[in-house]
């Protein structure tokens, strides 16, 4: 064999070696590619999940809020009467209906039931009107706060709703 056909075999048999080179690595970086790929969406999963916690988390602390508020506005309200309040009373209701209006969706009609339902008691005629109003009042509540509850439910398992 002259020069050039050795010269030819050897550029022959470097070309198979770097074409099986770039072979194994065209497989080995698309594994990789497909490795990133599900670590994004994993990585996307995980945020989605977190995002949703957050805001159960603050509909939560609503439901709460909303909860202690309409406690203690109760509370007054069933205590006292209402010539017999004191000015402190007076201006605790006022700041818990002002505290319950801002808390409260008011493009909601529940919620402006509600609200109504509050004002109520304060025009009843007697104490048992009185406590069928407050009865009324509380029983519009829980249905507004278990719509929220179930809200936040279906945000922490969407798959279910």
């Amino acid at each position: 064999m002259d020069g050039g056909t050795i010269a030819a075999y050897a550029a022959w048999a470097a070309a198979l070696i770097a074409l099986a080179g770039a072979g194994s690595q065209f497989f080995i970086g698309r594994k990789q590619a497909d490795a990133a790929l599900i670590s994004a969406k994993a990585a996307h999963a995980t945020a989605l999940d977190a995002g949703r916690h957050t805001v159960a988390e603050f509909r939560q602390v609503w439901i709460f809020n909303v909860i202690d508020t309409l406690c203690e506005l109760n509370a007054i309200i069933a205590t006292t009467q209402d010539g017999s309040r004191s000015s402190e009373d007076e201006k605790k209701l006022a700041s818990l209906r002002t505290r319950l209006e801002i808390l409260l969706n008011p493009d909601e009609s529940p919620n402006v039931a509600l609200v109504a339902k509050i004002d109520a008691i304060s025009g009843a005629a007697n104490d048992e009107d009185k406590r069928q109003k407050a009865n009324e009042a509380i029983q519009a509540a829980r249905k507004i706060l278990k719509t929220e509850w179930d809200r936040v439910k279906t945000e922490l398992n969407p798959k279910t709703a």
